[in-house]
């Protein structure tokens, strides 16, 4: 009986080597894996920093006002009040309904 003790306590050890030997690998393996996916969103995260840049220098007023006048040839509209008449009888079109 103690003879088969020992020999069942012989073959756990190398299997419990193993099994720790197996863990420590799975650990860097997936410790690796998650260094990789963090430095990857940190670069997306600055690549979204700089579109978000890109896109309030596009969008400037000041901008779109320069390419207005200057490629498009457009002017700017005078702001004075419109005079709206309105006829009796007229439809939404100011044509007779």
């Amino acid at each position: 009986m103690k003879r088969k003790l020992r020999l069942l306590l012989l073959a756990t050890v190398p299997l419990f080597i193993f099994v720790n030997v197996y863990q420590t690998y799975r650990y860097q393996t997936i410790q690796r894996s998650a260094a990789l996916l963090a430095s990857q969103q940190k670069s997306w995260l600055e690549e979204n920093k700089r579109m978000i840049a890109g896109i309030a220098v596009l969008s400037a007023p000041e901008r779109i006002e320069q390419i207005a006048k200057d490629k498009l040839k457009l002017t700017r509209h005078d702001m004075q009040p419109t005079l709206q008449i309105r006829l009796p009888g007229a439809g939404a079109h100011g044509r007779e309904g």
